[in-house]
């Protein structure tokens, strides 16, 4: 009995022996199908992605104040009458001599006087008497100038008030050299980048390896709107008030993010 002891009990360990031999050759397949090596590839493929967290990330700025080269000056001819058609004629005659003025007189060309507002409405006057009644019509006719030569914006603005403008709504001063001004800002965002991504390295006691990305989020312009205001012409006796209009500088931005790699 008990040599039959012995022999079933070295039976089981055989089995288990087998057993375990078993699961460990199907452990090292498994680890070579989802690792696709060796466990020593496997460790240095870890390594790797973790040289690609040594980066820093930066956002870079840079900024060109230029001259503007081209104004857009909105004004309108506004027209009241007795009825809407009487206002309409009268604001196209009105805004003939506008135009004739701008073609003729200031050389403006027809690609540059677009027209971004015409209406005609009702005017009304109300009194407790008969409470609401019909007064007229008024016919509006908006347009926008694109005019380049700067120097003389003032003398077009009162010879367009002379010929029969009679709203004002503003002139706004731009570039139309965007592109190149852009181009500008770009390269001092660059070098604004690396600077900060260069002190943010030495303060951490790394130093910058190369350029990994970088991602440009865009180079803008802020047209300004033009200040005006008018003065007494010095020979005319105050006779006569000229419109002068400050243009001052156009800010062209830019912006981008930049990765750096670190070692």
């Amino acid at each position: 009995m008990r040599g039959h002891d012995v022999r079933a009990g070295f039976g089981l360990n055989k089995k288990a022996l087998l057993l375990a031999a078993a699961i460990m050759a199907a452990s090292a397949l498994l680890w070579a199908g989802i690792g696709g090596g060796s466990p020593k590839e496997a460790y240095a493929l870890g390594a790797d992605t973790g040289t690609m967290q040594n980066t820093i990330t930066v956002t870079g700025q840079g900024k060109v104040k230029v001259e503007p080269d081209v104004a857009y000056v909105r004004a309108a001819v506004s027209v009241t009458a007795k009825t809407a058609k009487e206002a309409q004629a009268g604001n196209a005659a009105r805004f003939a001599a506008v135009k004739k003025v701008l073609s003729g007189t200031y050389k403006v060309s027809d690609k540059d006087v677009k027209t971004i507002g015409f209406y005609v409405h009702p005017q009304y006057n109300y009194t407790e008497k008969d409470g609401q009644v019909l007064t007229g019509y008024t016919s509006v006719h908006e347009i926008e100038i694109t005019y380049r030569n700067l120097s003389g914006i003032g003398n077009l603005l009162d010879d367009l008030a002379t010929a029969g403008v009679n709203q004002m709504n503003g002139v706004t001063f731009d570039t139309e050299k965007s592109d190149l001004y852009g181009n500008q800002a770009l390269e001092k965002a660059v070098a604004n980048a690396r600077s900060k991504a260069e002190t943010i390295a030495k303060a951490s006691g790394r130093q910058l390896k190369e350029t990994v990305s970088i991602s440009e989020n865009g180079a803008v312009s802020t047209p300004i709107p033009g200040r005006m205001y008018s003065e007494a012409a010095a020979d005319s006796a105050m006779s006569k008030a000229a419109t002068t209009v400050e243009a001052g500088e156009i800010s062209v931005e830019a912006q981008l993010t930049v990765v750096y790699s670190m070692q």
